[in-house]
């Protein structure tokens, strides 16, 4: 097995550092663009594992495609300076944060808990590059409702994957760790 197609590196690592990086090479071009590299690293992240597939086939593969539409809305809001493109207060921004990157590595648990592999580690990477943009919040206050919005929308399509998941196998109410995971076929066995 590489450490490259290790789950935990590819949820956990590698948003997390493509987070950062693009931050950082944001930040060149304005504090109003900077907000916007947890977005970018996450779909980044999405192109490395598990790639852009076209025609998406399962719910789980329109995620790249979700979050690089949310990505491309936030950065035409931000060009044109619409509403909800004002920095928060430091405390808000950081409140916005830890909320969107604590209910990502909750819905990561549900899915785990589920049975989806899949959407367990993509929710793990919404949470991981979320967890990068309260580390920008905290340092310096330019977090917009804006930039988090492709996170909040990348958690939402993982929610609506997970639950359909959950409501459409016939023995939902049985012991979800016997159930096959339609969506995960690991690389790394």
């Amino acid at each position: 097995m590489s450490f490259l197609q290790h789950p935990a590196f590819q949820s956990l690592v590698l948003p997390l550092l493509l987070a950062t990086a693009s931050m950082a090479l944001l930040r060149l071009a304005g504090t109003r663009w900077t907000a916007l590299g947890a977005a970018l690293g996450l779909v980044i992240a999405l192109t490395v594992w598990p790639g852009f597939d076209w025609p998406a086939s399962s719910r789980a593969q329109t995620l790249p495609w979700i979050a690089l539409a949310g990505l491309l809305a936030a950065a035409l809001a931000i060009g044109l300076n619409a509403p909800g493109t004002k920095a928060l207060a430091r405390g808000a921004g950081l409140l916005a944060t830890a909320l969107v990157t604590v209910l990502a590595v909750a819905l990561a648990v549900w899915a785990a808990l589920g049975g989806s592999l899949l959407l367990a580690q993509l929710a793990l990477m919404v949470g991981s590059v979320a967890g990068v943009a309260g580390l920008w919040a905290w340092r310096s206050a330019t977090i917009t409702p804006a930039a988090l919005a492709p996170l909040v929308l990348a958690g939402l399509v993982i929610a609506f994957a997970q639950g359909s998941l959950a409501l459409s196998s016939p023995e939902a109410a049985g012991d979800a760790a016997e159930r096959d995971d339609p969506y995960y076929t690991p690389q790394w066995k």
